[in-house]
């Protein structure tokens, strides 16, 4: 694979029958739910039967058409951004994945993944079989591509692999230990479409996460959390729900606008005192799961730079 293959990236997309006439900006926007619609405007595309010719963002797209959406590659490949192998043999790779690396392509990150990582070492006979939000440290299981991943896969879905993370609040829990079970899902309308909200309980918004009150220092606290069920962003909005949030988290913080202002650029140091901390307190400690009939265990210590959120005099 050439450089220049490696820093393209894009999405096939075909105009569906709801969407005959939108315009193309707002099409590419509803399609990919990560770009907003003025970054979806920023995107070069054009059908495929005709290549050399570029869509305006006010063009009106048809049902049918075949559209290619393309952008230059949106980061630089870090070297320092890489996971340590924790466990490698029966099928199975387990990562310590730093903060800052995604798991899978995003709007913002292509090159420094988990996936490219793998590519690279050609290790791409494994495939991550869960997913760690981009700014989240810690455990990342992997498989080996077939029946491997498709056995853990199964796994995450039963509830058969145990998850136990780390998260630094603001805010210290009003109790030492408790079970918060408020139903998570999408909200229509909503101007950020990835954050989760309270719901009505149906077989699709039920979340169950165990939280444990470890040690507090300058108002600030450290929980053990135990998800039963894997929604989105499950731990974050139920810490937030809790009347603690973890700290630097931007989406489900004191300000939900700074969120918005880092997908366009890095936030200014008086944004990053506001939010708590530069990325996102969290850190997936420990997984534990039966493979091949023996019980697997693995623990990531917290990082120092956690640690250091809840010493005396913190350094921001």
């Amino acid at each position: 694979m050439s450089d220049e293959e490696e820093t393209i990236a894009g999405w096939h997309l075909t105009v569906d029958p709801e969407r005959n006439g939108m315009r193309l900006d707002r099409f590419i926007s509803e399609r990919i739910p990560r770009l907003s619609r003025a970054r979806a405007a920023r995107c070069t595309a054009y059908e495929l039967s005709n290549p050399t010719r570029f869509l305006k963002k006010s063009a009106a797209v048809r049902e049918g058409m075949q559209i290619f959406v393309e952008r230059p590659c949106p980061d630089l490949l870090d070297p320092a951004l890489k996971p340590r192998i924790c466990f490698m043999g029966e099928g199975l790779l387990v990562l310590d994945k730093p903060s800052g690396l995604a798991v899978h392509p995003t709007a913002s990150r292509f090159q420094n993944t988990v996936t490219n990582w793998l590519r690279r070492l050609r290790l791409d006979a494994f495939e991550p079989v869960h997913r760690l939000d981009a700014e989240t440290s810690g455990l990342l299981l992997c498989a080996e591509r077939g029946a491997a991943s498709r056995q853990l896969k199964a796994a995450f879905l039963e509830h058969r692999i145990e998850k136990r993370y780390l998260a630094v609040t603001q805010g210290i829990p009003a109790q030492s230990s408790w079970v918060e079970t408020t139903p998570l899902a999408l909200r229509d309308g909503s101007a950020i479409r990835i954050k989760m909200y309270p719901a009505a309980l149906a077989a699709d918004t039920a979340a169950e996460t165990r939280f444990q009150l470890l040690r507090a220092q300058n108002q600030r606290a450290l929980c053990l959390a135990l998800p039963k069920t894997g929604r989105q962003h499950q731990i974050r909005a139920h810490l937030a729900l809790a009347g603690c949030p973890i700290l630097g988290d931007k989406l489900y913080g004191p300000d939900e606008t700074l969120f918005l202002t880092s997908l366009e650029r890095p936030l200014t140091p008086e944004e990053t005192r506001r939010a708590g901390h530069h990325r996102c307190a969290l850190h997936a400690t420990g997984l534990s799961f039966e493979w091949h009939q023996h019980l697997q265990q693995f623990t990531s210590p917290l990082p120092e730079e956690l640690e250091q959120l809840l010493q005396p005099h913190p350094s921001e």
